[in-house]
């Protein structure tokens, strides 16, 4: 595996593949690999010739310097495991290399997807997020680009920015990779104390019983019930809970089993902050 730490010498390793008229599958990450990363990078390497994995700690995408300061590192470890999964080329930049003129994120016409859920609670993520995803793609230049649906409102941004852009990337969404207990796999959960992890679980139980409930009770209260069951673990807070229709992300405002509709939540366990999301009538 050919591992590149400059835009330029990613460059050439990109041009040496087209030259061979080979397909190219990209895998952008923030390292702290885990089953949910490798899962889509198995998905790659099964759609595409070559497979090209990114590693950066995206600094604008953190609103809270403490989540960036404590976000896991463990490159060494990222690494043996794309050499076990024969990645082809890792792109691990440093920060300057992705933003050579400080740290400045741009503006796209995301049609609304970005304002509520994560984009409501921290300001200017998905700024930081689409301006360093875009500068990937240029740089990798892939046919194919591979994300995950736990990240679900990040998705469905990625693929109206590759729409808007006219870029001529497909995007694969990969389903969400959950441990046994049902906790979404996530760099975070390393984060978790042993007591927290046994806790963790709650939120994909709360998930399921909203799915059980969903067109038998108000919306209202079914995001009731699954905030009052996550919070009767007393170490855990809810961000924000809400149900939505997956293509546009607007509030779904009566559990219509004709309508889509995606549940979407946010908690804290102690100082982690946790995500997972589920289809409610698939």
């Amino acid at each position: 595996m050919q591992v590149h730490k400059t835009v330029e010498s990613l460059k050439k390793s990109i041009s040496a593949l087209r030259e061979k008229n080979l397909t190219i599958g990209f895998v952008p990450t923030m390292g702290a690999l885990h089953e949910g990363h490798i899962s889509l990078v198995k998905l790659a390497k099964m759609k595409s010739d070559a497979v090209v994995v990114s590693i950066f700690v995206n600094p604008t995408q953190f609103n809270n310097p403490d989540d960036l300061e404590n976000y896991p590192i463990a490159l060494n470890d990222d690494i043996k495991l794309l050499e076990k999964e024969a990645s082809d080329i890792l792109f691990c930049p440093d920060v300057s290399e992705m933003y050579p003129e400080g740290m400045l994120t741009k503006k796209y016409p995301l049609n609304g997807l970005d304002k509520g859920l994560e984009g409501g609670k921290r300001p200017g993520h998905f700024d930081g997020v689409c301006t360093v995803v875009h500068q990937l793609f240029t740089s990798v230049t892939p046919d194919k680009a591979f994300f995950g649906e736990k990240d679900f409102q990040q998705l469905a941004i990625i693929k109206h920015l590759v729409k808007e852009l006219n870029l001529n990337i497909e995007i694969n969404s990969c389903p969400t990779i959950r441990d046994a207990d049902g906790l979404a796999k996530s760099s975070r959960n390393k984060l978790l104390s042993p007591s927290e992890r046994e806790k963790a679980p709650l939120i994909y139980k709360s998930l399921m019983k909203a799915k059980a409930l969903f067109a038998e009770i108000d919306i209202n209260e079914l995001k009731n019930i699954v905030k009052n069951e996550i919070e009767s673990c007393e170490e855990m807070t809810i961000d924000y809970v809400e149900i939505v229709n997956p293509e546009t992300l607007k509030s779904v405002e009566k559990s219509d089993v004709l309508e889509k509709a995606h549940i979407l939540i946010a908690a804290y366990l102690g100082n982690v902050r946790l995500i997972d999301n589920l289809p409610l009538n698939d």
